[in-house]
């Protein structure tokens, strides 16, 4: 038998065993229709603004520019303004399908980012916590078996896994252990320098699969990375389980 609860404005599904965590309602509503008004008040204002910019001695991508300012007839303005509708509902449905989802129960915690979907089981949780924006758990060994932004609040997020009894962390309980990553410097295997340098790379290049893979790989290889801007740090994983308890203190 299945009741509705709510936590905070956050879509929630609680029974006695599950709960579910999705894009919060506000949230949701806002992108759904906030996106598509946006994109057509920018179709409808961009033909006017190009034809004032045209006049401008000194402008970049003029020829685009003037095109888009010659479009004034009022068929080729409802083109606009329709690819400009179309192109903010697909932004909204891009976010919405990328953003963090859980499903958790007192044995195992479920995720899905990127259409990817993740199981751990609660005995294998070691830290629960916000980095930033990000949703991070840990495991036994301390790698990071999610990473991802998820639209709740963190006392709903903390609400969520301490009643199913997960280990929720006011802060990273390794953050102590993280360096700036400076190409060739000692602590590091060859191997964990090469695969930085490529996710470097991946980094300036916005690629974000590139970027997960490689920081995959790098777990792999016993180290965790994370992100400060473009900037990257590593710690390695820790080792002992003694070494795990006592970093993971509150």
């Amino acid at each position: 038998m299945t009741s509705e609860e709510s936590l905070g404005p956050v879509p929630l599904r609680k029974d006695r065993t599950t709960t579910v965590l999705g894009y919060p309602r506000a949230d949701l509503l806002t992108l759904l229709i906030g996106m598509p008004v946006l994109g057509l008040l920018i179709g409808l204002a961009l033909p006017p603004l190009a034809r004032w910019l045209s006049h401008s001695p000194v402008l970049p991508w003029r020829d685009g520019i003037t095109f888009v300012g010659s479009l004034d007839k009022p068929w080729q303005t409802g083109v606009v303004v329709g690819v400009a509708l179309v192109a903010g509902a697909i932004l909204a449905v891009t976010d919405i399908d990328e953003a963090l989802k859980l499903k958790l129960t007192d044995g195992e915690l479920e995720t899905e980012k990127d259409s990817v979907t993740r199981t751990v089981r609660r005995d294998r949780v070691s830290a629960v916590f916000l980095d930033g924006k990000d949703l991070v758990v840990l495991d036994e060994t301390s790698r990071e078996v999610t990473r991802g932004a998820h639209k709740a609040s963190a006392a709903t997020l903390a609400e969520a896994f301490r009643s199913h009894g997960y280990p929720w962390r006011d802060a990273d309980p390794y953050a102590s252990l993280f360096r700036r990553w400076i190409p060739g410097a000692p602590g590091l295997p060859t191997e964990a320098h090469a695969v930085l340098a490529a996710r470097k790379v991946a980094l300036k290049s916005d690629a974000g699969e590139d970027v997960r893979d490689l920081g995959e790989a790098l777990q792999d290889l016993g180290y965790v990375v994370r992100d400060e801007g473009k900037k990257q740090h590593w710690r390695p994983l820790a080792a002992e389980a003694g070494e795990r308890g006592g970093a993971a203190q509150d």
